[in-house]
């Protein structure tokens, strides 16, 4: 009965680390959920991927993902105030910064998430350039912290200001390396 109860245990204690450490359970595959809005895991890695194809530089994950958190709202509030960027618009963008990084542009194309990325980054530069600027400036950051958003532990937590903070996880033990002195 013993080995029984502990076999018992250790499965259940599996169980809650594979579900702690699993990411979005209510939304498998998901990075993160905006507003009702999935951000698959797929999506993410292309992103990255296309990313460093048109620049040369590799971005972390949970930066790019928090991006497309954002992307869609900043798109949402350019829109209501006149300011958008279209997908060909886009494409031409991430063309140009791929020549100019002396990178070809992938042959089969961008994926959606960095095609937002790079509409995001127009809207932006339209809406600073724009009369009504600053306030288009303070309703993309009130949009951004009145947000539902659930970004996977896999990457951390959202933070209202935009940005997705790791997650401490206090039962991982960290280690320091002693500093070898010189000399």
């Amino acid at each position: 009965m013993t080995s029984t109860r502990l076999s018992r245990g250790t499965a259940a204690a599996a169980l809650l680390t594979a579900l702690a450490l699993g990411g979005c359970s209510a939304h498998p595959g998901a990075a993160a959920v905006v507003d009702g809005e999935r951000i698959s895991e797929a999506e993410l890695s292309r992103a990255v991927s296309d990313f460093a194809a048109v620049t040369g530089q590799q971005v972390e994950p949970g930066a790019m993902l928090g991006t497309l958190v954002v992307a869609p709202l900043l798109l949402e509030v350019g829109s209501e105030h006149g300011v958008g960027a279209s997908e060909d618009e886009a494409v031409a963008l991430l063309d140009q910064q791929a020549e100019a990084a002396g990178l070809p542009a992938p042959e089969d194309g961008y994926g959606s998430g960095v095609i937002d990325v790079a509409q995001m980054t127009l809207v932006n530069q339209r809406l600073a350039a724009a009369p009504e600027g600053a306030a288009a400036a303070q309703a993309i950051t009130e949009r951004i912290s009145q947000a539902d958003v659930e970004v996977s532990p896999r990457y951390g937590e959202f933070d209202p200001s935009g940005q997705i903070a790791p997650q401490a996880l206090p039962w991982i033990a960290t280690t320091t390396t002693p500093a070898t002195p010189l000399g």
